[in-house]
C-alpha cells in the first residue's frame, strides 16, 4: 500500500474533529441543523488552520445522503454514502474546488458561471470553493458579482483567503465572514501526540514514539498551523528513527539548539560581553545561520519577558516545564522595562541582516550592545525625583542653626552646634579623609569669616557652606563620592550670603585647572555618556571648575544636582573619573545659580529634564485634562 501523508490521512472528516476553531464550527453546525445556510461564506485566517477543510465539510453536509437518518446529526456528514466519499476523493460533480491563483481571469469566472447554472447531479446543492480568492483579478470579481448577488437557490459559494483586505468591499459585503484563529501551541502538541497514538493503533501505520518536548517543538515551529505541524511530524518520522525527540526534530528541521540561546541570553543578562560572544560563536560554528540565531534570541528574550509579566503564562510560551523554570530564573534580576529594551535591540538586529553580506557582524554588534546595557530608569522614577525636588523646594530650607561664635579652625573639626544645626552640618562631607595628617591635608576650598551674632542671624534660609579640609566624613556616601549640600546645609557667613559670586571666584582661584585637566574631564563625560546616555547629557550641561587634590568640583543647577547625587550615578561618575585620571577621585557638586535656591522650581527649570525623559523613552506629551474647578467654572 502506498504511503499517505499524515496531513491527508488524518484530515478532519467531521466538524467535531476540527481543532481550535470551535467558534466557527459551532455556528456552522447550528446553521446546518436549522436549515439556515447562506449563499456565500468567506473564511479568513492563517495558512493551515482549517479553512478549506471546513469548506469541504459544508459541501459534504449539504449533499450527504445519510445526514439526519438513524439518529445521526443533521450537521455532521456520515462519510459513508456515495456523495461523502466522492467529496472526500475530490471526484464529486457537485463540488467545484478552484485555485484563485491559477484561475484568476475573467474567462475562468465566466466558465464557472455557465457551469453553476445547471442543477446538481446527485445532491441538493452545488458548492463552489475558491481558495486564495483574493488573487482573482478585478475583472473576475466584477464578473462574479452578479452571480454572487442573485445566485440560484441550489448554489453555495465558499471563499477562503489569507488576505481578506484585498477583496473588494462589494464581495465582502455579500458574504458571511468567519475568521479562523491560529491554533494554540499546546493544542497543536496534544493533537500530534493523539495522531501518534492513532498511528500506532493502525495496523498499517508507522511505528514511532513522540516525546512531549518534540511535540511542543513541532507546534512552535508551525506557528499555530495544524497542517504545518502534521507535515513537519511526517518529515521527521521519515528519518526512520524509533523515537522522535527534540534532538531529532532539531537535526531534521534545522532548528537551533535551545541550549545555545540559554547560554547567549544568560551571558547577556549577566552583562558579560565576552561570554556572550563566545556562546554566539559556538552556536555559529555548529552550522547555524546568523539570521536564525537572531530570531531565536529574540524569541528567547520574549519568552523571558512573558514569564516575567505572568509567571503562569506557560501556554504562551509552549515549552517543557523544566525550560519554563529556567526562563523564570534568567529573568529574575531584570525589570520588565529592561527586558523590553533587550527585546527591541535583538529584534532590530534582524532587519539589517536580511540584505547584508555579513549578517554575523550585525548580530555581534547588537549582542555587545545588549551585554553592556545598563539598567534604565523608568519614567515613573524620573517623575518621582521631580516630585521630591518640588516638595523639597516648596518646603524651603530647614531652620538654620544658631550662629557659631567663631569659625572652625583649620587644624580640627568644627565645634558642635545646638538646635539641630549639627545634624545638618555633617551633611557636608570633607574633601580629605579625617585620618590624614594635618601636614598633608589639602587646604580648604573656600574660607569665609565668621558670621556676626544678631537677631537676624537666623532669619535667612541656610546656604551651602564649604567644609574645612579635615572635617569628619562619617556621613559621606558609600560610593566614594562627596557632594556639597545644595538645599539643606549649615548656615554660612553674611559675606558669603551677600556675595556668592565672590565665593565661587575664590573657589575657582584655588582649584587646579588647565587644558590637560579639562581634557580629562571631557573624556570622563564621554565615558559616562557611553554607559548611561541620559546622565552624560546632564553632565554636558554642567560647569567643570577644576580639581582640588583628589576631588573634582563641578557646578550645576538644582535639577541636575538631584540627578547627579543619585547613588548609582555618583558611583558611575567617580569610577569613570578614576579610570581617566589614573587615581581614585571624589566628586563635589556646588550650586551654579544661588538664586534658584530661594524659589520653587518653574516650568523653565524642569522642562529640560522632562524633554530628556521624553527623548530617552521615545514618548510625546499629551494635553492635560482640565481641573474640576476649571470644568465647573466653564
Amino acid at each position: 500500500m502506498a504511503h499517505r501523508a499524515l496531513a491527508l490521512k488524518y484530515r478532519p472528516q467531521t466538524f467535531s474533529d476540527v481543532i481550535g476553531q470551535e467558534h466557527v464550527t459551532a455556528v456552522l453546525t447550528r446553521a446546518l441543523e436549522g436549515g439556515r445556510v447562506a449563499h456565500a461564506y468567506l473564511f479568513t485566517g492563517a495558512r493551515g488552520v482549517g479553512k478549506t477543510t471546513c469548506a469541504r465539510l459544508i459541501a459534504k453536509a449539504l449533499n450527504c445522503q445519510g445526514r439526519g437518518l438513524e439518529g445521526r446529526s443533521a450537521a455532521e456528514p456520515c462519510n459513508e454514502c456515495v456523495s461523502c466519499r466522492e467529496v472526500t476523493a475530490g471526484t464529486s460533480l457537485d463540488v467545484s474546488e478552484i485555485d484563485g491563483a491559477s484561475n484568476r481571469g475573467i474567462a475562468d469566472v465566466q466558465a464557472l458561471r455557465e457551469k453553476v447554472r445547471f442543477s446538481p447531479t446527485g445532491g441538493k446543492h452545488r458548492v463552489v470553493i475558491i481558495d486564495e480568492v483574493h488573487q482573482l483579478s478585478g475583472d473576475a470579481f466584477a464578473a462574479l458579482l452578479k452571480t454572487l448577488e442573485e445566485p440560484p437557490p441550489h448554489l453555495v459559494f465558499v471563499f477562503a483567503t489569507t488576505d481578506p483586505q484585498k477583496l473588494p468591499e462589494t464581495i465582502r459585503s455579500r458574504t458571511q465572514r468567519f475568521d479562523f484563529a491560529r491554533v494554540p501551541l499546546r493544542r497543536v502538541a496534544d493533537r500530534l501526540l493523539e495522531l501518534q497514538a492513532r498511528e500506532a493503533a493502525d495496523p498499517e501505520g508507522t511505528r514511532f514514539t513522540l516525546t512531549e518536548g518534540a511535540a511542543l517543538l513541532l507546534a512552535h515551529k508551525s506557528e499555530g498551523s495544524m497542517r504545518d505541524a502534521v507535515s513537519a511530524l511526517d518529515q521527521v518520522v521519515s528519518a526512520g528513527e524509533a523515537e522522535v525527540n527534540e534532538e531529532l526534530v532539531r537535526r531534521v528541521l534545522g532548528i537551533a539548539d535551545r541550549e545555545a540561546f540559554f547560554a547567549i541570553a544568560g551571558a547577556v543578562l549577566e552583562r558579560d560581553p565576552k561570554a556572550a560572544l563566545q556562546a554566539l560563536h559556538r552556536a555559529f560554528d555548529k552550522g547555524l545561520d546568523a539570521r536564525e540565531l537572531a530570531e531565536g534570541l529574540s524569541e528567547h528574550i520574549r519568552h523571558i519577558l512573558v514569564l516575567k509579566v505572568d509567571p503562569e503564562a506557560g501556554d504562551l510560551v509552549a515549552l517543557a516545564r523544566e525550560d519554563l523554570e529556567r526562563l523564570r530564573q534568567q529573568g529574575a534580576s531584570w525589570s520588565e522595562n529592561d527586558l523590553l529594551r533587550l527585546l527591541k535591540l535583538a529584534s532590530e538586529a534582524s532587519w539589517p541582516m536580511r540584505d547584508s553580506p555579513q549578517p554575523l557582524i550585525h548580530l555581534e554588534a547588537a549582542l555587545l550592545q545588549m551585554a553592556t546595557l545598563e539598567p534604565g530608569e523608568t519614567l515613573a522614577e524620573i517623575l518621582a525625583k521631580l516630585e521630591a525636588l518640588e516638595q523639597r523646594l516648596a518646603g524651603g530650607a530647614a531652620p538654620a542653626a544658631p550662629p557659631r561664635a567663631a569659625a572652625p579652625s583649620r587644624g580640627g573639626p568644627p565645634p558642635p552646634t545646638g538646635g539641630g544645626g549639627g545634624a545638618r552640618a555633617h551633611a557636608a562631607p570633607a574633601v580629605a579623609p579625617a585620618a590624614a595628617p594635618a601636614a598633608s591635608a589639602p587646604r580648604p576650598v573656600a574660607s569665609v569669616p565668621p558670621r556676626p551674632q544678631g537677631p537676624g542671624a537666623t532669619s535667612a534660609p541656610p546656604r551651602a557652606s564649604v567644609a574645612p579640609a579635615q572635617a569628619p566624613q562619617a556621613s559621606a556616601p558609600a560610593t566614594g563620592g562627596e557632594v556639597w549640600p545644595s538645599v539643606t546645609g549649615p548656615a554660612v557667613t553674611a559675606e558669603a550670603e551677600a556675595a556668592p559670586e565672590a565665593a565661587v571666584a575664590t573657589l575657582e582661584a584655588e582649584l587646579e585647572s588647565g587644558p590637560e585637566v579639562e581634557a580629562k574631564w571631557r573624556e570622563t563625560v564621554t565615558g559616562v555618556n557611553a554607559r548611561k546616555r541620559m546622565l552624560g547629557a546632564f553632565l554636558e550641561e554642567t560647569r567643570f571648575l577644576g580639581l582640588a587634590a583628589d576631588t573634582l568640583v563641578v557646578a550645576m543647577d538644582h535639577v541636575h544636582m538631584i540627578v547627579v547625587q543619585e547613588k548609582d550615578n555618583l558611583a558611575l561618575m567617580t569610577g569613570e573619573a578614576g579610570r581617566v585620571f589614573g587615581r581614585e577621585l571624589k566628586l563635589r557638586c556646588v550650586p551654579l545659580d544661588e538664586s534658584q535656591r530661594r524659589r520653587r522650581p518653574t516650568v523653565e527649570d524642569v522642562a529640560p529634564l522632562v524633554e530628556k525623559a521624553f527623548e530617552f523613552f521615545e514618548g510625546e506629551p499629551i494635553e492635560p485634562r482640565p481641573r474640576r474647578s476649571e470644568r465647573t467654572e466653564g
